[in-house]
């Protein structure tokens, strides 16, 4: 089944967005005619140098049509919503570790974040799919070489920083609770058989009904329990192996977490397939260079602040300038654009100041577009709009940041004049979509 079918073109009127308007004029006393000259209120978008770059809002130029895959998309992107960042369970916590999505199609993905062992137990009580995230409270160490030795593997098996306090949450969706509750059982049963010998059961006083167990002598524990038709993994390490210092870091995840979760009612299968993929008009006003939209929880997806958070590396940064500006939706289109909606023209005025400040090394802006920004950046410094590009690890990319209204947007390239293309496009896009 096609996602999408392309719209004919025929009968629709192209809007133009050249608005003008009359300067005001004063009148004589006898109500006499005004006078003035025409003054722009906008520029005259359709002259910008957009390259092949699409102006017209994606919904214009194809419909969207529901799939169970697509659907399952969509709801991964759902779950990293009210899956908890960083600063959620502490500010020191603003460095951002991990953040994997996972569905049924492939449990073997759950394992590298839990304990190999846990698989069968996912499989078997039909794990719908989940979202795992980690934050740390010192940056991860560049090199992201990976090992995984079977037991927990909390950041895709990275290491950490030995000096840091960490966690990671992981949760997964299941078709009733009788079946997370099965789950959460054997997923703990079957981690601590890992080490049975080493291992040693405890309990957490504030979530009396988490299972958990810590190794003596081993700075880390992990803890899990069922949450309605969650399961709920949390996995925590400090410098030290201080078992009530790991106790009370557990308690504040799943504190952090759990309320989220009862705004995040589970869904059914049916819930799924007709979730809406732009409920807020985000994706329409966002850059997407191709014909078609494909759901994806990253790359193609609208989020709240706190989801699009996961994929932001100095957390503490972000959240601070959301928070300050009113930004409540944020989107992303596979190598296209990335999106905030800020509280009001005037708030994205100052989100685009602030996130400009982000960067440095500017470099030439596209000509004759109000309030764009360029700068040069090394790859690994684009967060999300990495999946704009195709990324070689240590290259420099173009970033361009611009705002529209109360609309913030960000286009990256490893090409200036490709970077400039998408800017203008996005700025154009924005403009059409007031009209469209």
């Amino acid at each position: 089944m096609k996602r999408f079918g392309t719209r004919s073109s025929a009968g629709r009127t192209i809007v133009g967005t050249l608005a003008i308007a009359l300067a005001a004029a004063s009148l004589s006393g006898c109500g006499g005619p005004a006078s003035g000259n025409p003054t722009a209120r906008e520029v005259d978008v359709r002259q910008f140098a957009v390259g092949n770059y699409p102006t017209d809002p994606l919904d214009v130029r194809s419909t969207f049509h529901h799939e169970a895959t697509t659907g399952k998309a969509i709801a991964l992107a759902r779950l990293a919503d009210s899956v908890v960042v960083g600063p959620d369970v502490d500010p020191q916590f603003n460095h951002n570790a991990l953040a994997l999505s996972m569905d049924s199609l492939a449990t073997a993905k759950a394992t590298q974040v839990l304990a190999g062992a846990v698989q069968p137990a996912l499989e078997s009580n039909g794990m719908m799919f989940g979202f795992s995230a980690a934050a740390s409270t010192r940056a991860m160490p560049k090199s992201r070489q990976r090992e995984r030795p079977g037991n927990f593997n909390p950041f895709d098996g990275a290491q950490s920083d030995t000096e840091a306090s960490v966690f990671n949450v992981t949760v997964l969706q299941f078709p009733d609770p009788q079946r997370a509750q099965t789950a959460a059982e054997q997923m703990e049963a079957a981690d601590f058989a890992v080490a049975a010998d080493q291992n040693v059961r405890i309990t957490l006083d504030k979530q009396p009904t988490a299972k958990a167990h810590w190794r003596p002598g081993v700075p880390s524990m992990a803890a899990t329990m069922a949450y309605g038709q969650y399961a709920v993994n949390v996995y925590v390490a400090q410098p030290k192996p201080d078992l009530d210092g790991l106790r009370g870091l557990a308690e504040k995840v799943f504190a952090a977490q759990l309320p989220l979760l009862d705004k995040a009612p589970a869904l059914s299968p049916h819930e799924i397939f007709r979730l809406d993929y732009d409920p807020d008009g985000m994706l329409r006003r966002t850059l997407h260079p191709k014909a078609y939209y494909r759901p994806h929880p990253v790359s193609e997806a609208t989020h709240t602040p706190r989801g699009h958070l996961h994929y932001a590396d100095d957390q503490a940064t972000w959240k601070q300038l959301m928070d300050d500006n009113g930004v409540d939706r944020v989107s992303t289109a596979s190598y296209g654009g990335l999106l905030f909606r800020a509280r009001d023209t005037e708030a994205a005025a100052k989100l685009w100041a602030g996130i400009k400040g982000t960067t440095s090394d500017s470099v030439e802006a596209p000509a004759n577009i109000p309030d764009v920004a360029c700068s040069a950046v090394p790859t690994e410094e684009t967060g999300v709009l990495r999946y704009a590009y195709d990324p070689a690890e240590g290259a420099t990319v173009y970033l361009c940041s611009l705002h529209y209204d109360r609309y913030v947007a960000r286009v990256a390239s490893p090409q200036l004049v490709d970077a400039q293309q998408k800017a203008a496009a996005q700025y154009a896009l924005l403009a059409n979509s007031q009209f469209m």
